[in-house]
């Protein structure tokens, strides 16, 4: 009956929220209602949002503030409308040491009167790793009705479930990375279907549109005429005039006859033998000959390249 989502990078606070869009368009269960949101910002402050209904689109009246959206740890819990006030109670989050959400209900109390998902988080400011966090907890209250989705601010996480929720039929969760490792995401949920789908979904969003919310390092021209090489792995090399003045692909055979191709991914630009970031779009071409005759139709096109590999 709830999910929960936090992202590691920059643009994790514009991640978390996209995913959560994205699963309430595809996904049918308990979704649409309350969000507690929670991100630590660039300046090391901890920001908090929350709506009763409405689900992702409530939010900051649908727009996310730049300075929330551009945020390196975020994370959120969402499920149906109207749960117990303070929604903050729903994540714990501490500047400097990270953000724990999670499913089913991570804010239950403890005999000692601390909430699980507090628990969880004073585990990681005491030095434990987050999964060793969550594992702790779920050792200790093995029949609590809660699962757990820790993010350290330095972008380390661990997630579980205690025996009880296990039970269920209907879990799902996942981790996903970029492959510069620099940006995470990750998602536990129950009762929002088709479960086996849910996270893969709002795990890839997230990572998309934090990707796609970078801001490219540079824009280069692929013109018709450039020339084709072979290489171990694509490349595309730029001139001083931000134009490819060489592509590298990685089969032969490319260099000879007519052929329709793309680059591959990842796509490395470099200049002056130096790489400068990854290509941000593959085009679709035609060579000839080792020479390319066309670019997604056309005789040339600009593509954004940007810092990280996807």
């Amino acid at each position: 009956m709830t999910i929960g989502i936090a992202a590691f990078g920059a643009g994790a606070g514009r991640g978390v929220i996209a995913a959560l869009k994205a699963v309430e368009c595809v996904g049918r269960g308990a979704i649409g209602g309350f969000v507690s949101f929670a991100a630590i910002k660039g300046d090391g402050s901890l920001v908090r949002a929350s709506s009763q209904t409405g689900g992702g689109v409530s939010l900051f009246d649908g727009h996310v503030p730049d300075e929330i959206a551009v945020a390196h740890v975020a994370g959120l819990i969402s499920s149906g409308p109207n749960r117990p006030e303070p929604l903050s109670d729903f994540i714990a989050a501490e500047p400097g040491v990270g953000i724990v959400t999670g499913h089913r209900m991570p804010q239950t109390r403890m005999l000692d009167g601390v909430a699980l998902n507090v628990h969880v988080l004073r585990n990681m400011k005491a030095g434990a790793d987050p999964q060793s966090a969550v594992d702790q907890v779920i050792a200790t209250c093995p029949d609590m009705d809660a699962g757990f989705l820790a993010c350290s601010f330095d972008g380390r996480m661990g997630m579980g479930s205690t025996p009880a929720v296990m039970m269920r039929g209907d879990l799902g969760s996942g981790l996903l990375e970029a492959r510069s490792e620099t940006k995470r995401v990750a998602s536990i949920h129950n009762a929002i279907h088709p479960h086996r789908l849910i996270s893969t979904v709002a795990n890839e969003i997230a990572l998309d549109t934090m990707t796609l919310s970078e801001t490219p390092v540079a824009w280069i021209r692929i013109a018709s005429g450039v020339a084709l090489h072979f290489g171990p792995n694509a490349q595309v090399h730029v001139g001083s005039n931000g134009s490819a003045d060489r592509l590298v692909h990685p089969n032969e055979a490319y260099l000879t006859g007519e052929w329709s191709i793309g680059l591959g991914d990842p796509v490395a630009v470099l200049a002056d033998g130096r790489t400068i970031g990854w290509l941000g779009y593959e085009p679709f071409m035609i060579v000839a000959d080792g020479r390319v005759q066309s670019v997604d139709g056309q005789k040339a096109i600009d593509i954004p390249v940007t810092s990280l590999r996807s």
